[in-house]
């Protein structure tokens, strides 16, 4: 016990002795917590701020998103929009882009220090507003049918900018696309003049969702459906309900108005064999796309009072043979003028050297051989039926065989390029696409180099060298890019005798482009009538107004005839366009593409190097 009351005194006296130290050491416990406290404070403080900038600097991105989204819906309110925007800003001046300032002044347009901004109200990080400037590129638009946007988000200090490509939204956008899942001849018979399916206020065809029940009979009754050979390697879209018994799409399916026609676009009536095949969930589009009436306004930009880049107006049948050196040949015995003015073309300039001299000499659109000129290179050809006043440039006195616009081997008659073949019947098959005297008709064939669109008041045809084993048109080039219009049809040649016999050697129909049918469908000339032959071919797209057959299962001697199809999407599309193409009755754009790149501008709105 006496060791352990020593050992409390020892510790008593201890305590006494370092009294003196406690203040030493509550001053210095005092300043280490007041510097942790400081410290703390100042990283908190820190912590707000880099939480501030953080969030500026990501809404600044998000403003650059919103001037994209701004432009866009500009451009969707009034699709001219595009010919606006601040001729000196460097973005349009550094592309040559011709742009001119809007009747209404757009903040966003503005380029210099201290200007202004577009303004977007519902993003705000503390007290600092979201802001946004944009320049445009319009260099390839009428070309490419492309827009690029650079666009500058800023909030507080920081500041950041994306370049975005912006595109109409069109019938290209899809490897294919129909406005009527039915025959064109369906279409047109009295089973579908009816009140259950015909719109007698718009007078139109419904559509099969809104009642129609006429073309709807497949595959128990002949009309068009997908079967197990359909394979479409791209997206697809219908404003009707396609007959789906047992296809392959391998890319997105939209159809109008999905919700309504899911009985119709499964396995209608008695199809037999496995389901269809979908990679993505049928859907609905977000806005539907609608056909123009005609494809005339392709034919204003052949108008030198009205058009940029004005391209070359042909009259009557005209045949156009492409070569891989970017050249083609073109024969057009009707064609007086090649680019117009004013209302009804009465005025007239010489553009020989463009578009080739009208006339009956060597090396002149009307010789046998033809006129061989350069490609329009970022432009059109269109090509219009023998007019009928007198006032226009490239009227011609027409004879009574002549003015009904029909020319067959019957009677001996010839549209002037050589169709019909001798020994042909172009009145064989069921569903006739006749020959015009004076139609506007044009017929392509060959290799083609470049960048151009040709379009026809009539029927666009597919043609072929008989010697070929495969017609048609292809790319000579990687970066070639073609549209092909036909106001009725665009007709896959395909020629046979009296007796039903194939005319050809043609194997298989090579189309390379952008294919388009606005009053009609693309067909194939006497697709059951013919031993078959092969596929055709497309790397491009296909849209149409109707659905007709290519080929026909039963037809020939108890056998197929008629061509397949292979279709592979040419995905270039979903960013440009062939020149001058037609465009939907209601224009909307859409950006395709759209990428971060270095500030263009300061917060103060200073172009930064």
């Amino acid at each position: 016990m006496n060791t352990h009351h020593n050992r409390r005194g020892l510790m008593m006296r201890r305590t006494r002795d370092e009294s003196g130290m406690s203040l030493v050491v509550v001053i210095a416990v005092t300043a280490i917590m007041a510097t942790l406290v400081i410290g703390g404070t100042a990283m908190a403080l820190n912590s707000h701020k880099h939480g501030r900038h953080t969030a500026s600097w990501d809404a600044a991105l998000a403003a650059a998103y919103a001037g994209v989204e701004d432009y866009r819906s500009l451009l969707t309110t009034n699709s001219d929009y595009w010919r606006y925007g601040n001729p000196a800003a460097p973005f349009s001046v550094d592309s040559a882009s011709a742009v001119v300032a809007p009747p209404t002044p757009n903040p966003a347009f503005d380029t210099i220090p201290g200007g202004t901004w577009g303004i977007v109200p519902s993003l705000t990080v503390g007290d600092e507003e979201a802001r946004f400037r944009y320049e445009v590129d319009i260099s390839e638009y009428e070309a490419l049918g492309r827009i690029r946007l650079r666009s500058t988000g800023a909030v507080g200090e920081d500041t950041r900018t994306v370049v975005a490509s912006i595109g109409q939204e069109g019938f290209i956008r899809f490897l294919y696309w129909s406005d009527y899942e039915i025959m064109q001849s369906s279409a047109n018979g009295a089973a579908c003049q009816t009140a259950t399916n015909w719109d007698f206020d718009h007078n139109r065809l419904k559509y099969a969702w809104e009642g129609r029940t006429c073309g709807m009979q497949a595959p128990n009754y002949g009309d068009v459906y997908y079967g197990a050979g359909d394979v479409f390697n791209g997206p697809f879209y219908s404003n009707d309900s396609p007959l789906v018994c047992d296809g392959t799409f391998n890319d997105m399916f939209l159809t109008m108005p999905l919700a309504q026609n899911p009985a119709q676009l499964y396995r209608p009536y008695a199809c037999g064999g496995p389901p269809p095949s979908f990679a993505v969930p049928p859907q609905q589009p977000e806005v539907p796309i609608e056909l123009p009436p005609t494809n005339a306004e392709m034919k204003r930009e052949t108008r030198y009072d009205l058009a940029t880049n004005p391209g070359c107006l042909y009259t009557g049948p005209t045949s156009i043979d492409f070569h891989s050196d970017g050249t083609m040949t073109v024969r057009s015995r009707w064609t007086r003028a090649t680019q117009t003015a004013g209302d009804g073309d009465t005025a007239a300039r010489d553009v020989s050297d463009r578009c080739g001299k009208p006339g009956t000499d060597a090396n002149q659109l009307g010789h046998p051989n033809g006129a061989k000129i350069p490609v329009v290179e970022g432009s059109l050809v269109f090509v219009q039926s023998v007019p009928s006043s007198p006032t226009n440039v490239n009227y011609t006195e027409q004879s009574p065989l002549e003015m009904g616009n029909r020319c067959d081997a019957a009677d001996g008659s010839r549209n002037g390029l050589g169709y019909p073949l001798a020994g042909e019947d172009p009145n064989k098959s069921r569903v006739l696409y006749p020959y015009g005297c004076t139609a506007g008709d044009v017929f392509v064939k060959g290799e083609f180099k470049g960048h151009m669109s040709v379009a026809a008041e009539n029927y666009l045809w597919i043609a072929s060298n008989n010697s070929d084993t495969t017609g048609g048109v292809s790319y000579a080039t990687p970066g070639s890019l073609l549209g092909l219009v036909g106001q009725k049809a665009v007709v896959m040649w395909h020629p046979v005798t009296p007796a039903g016999e194939n005319l050809l050697n043609v194997q298989h129909i090579r189309v390379d482009g952008a294919m388009l049918s606005v009053a009609g469908t693309m067909a194939v000339q006497n697709y059951d009538v013919g031993a078959h032959r092969g596929n055709i071919v497309l790397f491009g797209t296909v849209a149409q107004k109707y659905l007709d057959p290519t080929e026909c299962t039963n037809c020939y001697k108890g056998g197929a005839s008629g061509f397949g199809t292979e279709f592979t999407y040419d995905t270039r599309l979903q960013n440009i366009a062939p020149p001058k193409f037609l465009q939907p009755a209601i224009t909307t754009f859409k950006a395709t593409q759209v990428a971060e790149v270095g500030a263009a501008y300061d917060a103060q709105g200073y172009i930064k190097s």
